[in-house]
């Protein structure tokens, strides 16, 4: 049998800006909730994904393979004054934890582009949520 893989203890991520989309997902007894907007407000429509055991799994291998709780505290370059993307994570799981954010930075990159990393993170949360 099995052991059941634990839920992380804390998972909250957001990203957006004044303009264009934001996403904004926290887990709540076990639930995920979880928000979209576009040009940087609230929607107020709050949505709900539960996903399996396995679908947890599969993102904290994700994110443990991207070095996510390696990565800085803050992210912030010149270029963080205007049209700005601001992100912020805090995970915990498995014994570790990460509080991370940015302003038009990103792990992996050394100005404003999104990195790989980045990308790859955002896109495991969206398949957590069932939106790939």
């Amino acid at each position: 049998m099995c052991a059941r893989p634990p839920l992380p203890e804390t998972f909250e991520f957001y990203i957006g800006g004044s303009v264009g989309p934001s996403l904004y997902v926290r887990l709540v007894d076990g639930r995920l909730l979880y928000e979209q907007a576009s040009g940087g407000g609230y929607s107020g429509v709050v949505m709900e994904a539960s996903p399996a055991p396995d679908e947890w799994a599969r993102f904290l291998e994700t994110a443990e393979r991207l070095g996510i709780f390696g990565w800085e505290s803050e992210y912030i370059t010149a270029h963080s004054c205007c049209d700005v993307t601001y992100w912020h994570l805090h995970l915990e799981a498995a014994g570790q934890s990460i509080v991370a954010r940015g302003a038009n930075a990103y792990p992996g990159s050394s100005g404003a582009e999104v990195s790989k990393e980045f990308n790859a993170f955002r896109a495991a949360v969206e398949r957590l949520l069932g939106r790939e």
